[in-house]
């Protein structure tokens, strides 16, 4: 489990195909503190550590996560939001982000306003149920509330905190981002689903 604030701002160093999937080595300084078998969000999508060393780490992004994230669009030089898994008694400072991306959705208009910058987003059409305005949602595994909500356009709001200390500073118009919508929606709307 994840909270949403990145902690560092890793790099992609290399990418190898194996059998079983793509192996991602990312350099960071948090590298020295981890342990094989450790979970970390990678622009929000939950992996398993799978080698370590002083100054960086691989994991294995399997199939499926290819297929869902955008672990597999990523090349070498890629800067990468990392956060570590939170411990039980930490505070929940973002939102409660489970590192299962649930979608890509692509960045349709950057604008500034005031000291903010705007990012629009569409949604699928079967995700909004799951948004609301002041809703929490993790772009890039970022924790982050939504601005504006407008048929299936969101908004969010980036202060310039999260510009500097994110890859969030990369993000151009047609790029995509990983996105995972509150657990605790997707909860109600299940439970409204199967009428429990």
């Amino acid at each position: 489990m994840f909270t949403g604030l990145i902690e560092q701002v890793g790099q992609l160093k290399s990418i190898r195909q194996t059998p079983r999937g793509r192996a991602l080595t990312i350099g960071a300084a948090l590298s020295s503190e981890l342990c094989v078998g450790q979970s970390i969000a990678i622009n929000g999508t939950c992996q398993s550590v799978i080698d370590q060393s002083e100054d960086d780490f691989t994991v294995l992004a399997v199939p499926e996560t290819i297929s869902k994230t955008t672990l597999g669009e990523l090349s070498a030089g890629t800067p990468v939001n990392l956060e570590r898994a939170v411990f039980a008694d930490t505070r929940l400072d973002g939102h409660i982000v489970q590192g299962h991306v649930d979608t890509t959705c692509p960045i349709t208009r950057v604008s500034q306003q005031g000291g903010e910058r705007l990012y629009e987003f569409v949604i699928p059409s079967e995700y909004a149920g799951l948004v609301i305005p002041r809703g929490s949602i993790a772009l890039d595994g970022i924790s982050l509330t939504i601005a504006a909500l407008r048929d299936l356009h969101i908004s969010v709001a980036i202060i310039p905190h999260t510009f500097n200390y994110t890859n969030v500073s990369t993000w151009k118009t047609g790029m995509r981002c990983n996105v995972e919508f509150d657990v605790l929606a997707k909860y109600v709307a299940r439970q409204m689903d199967v009428r429990l």
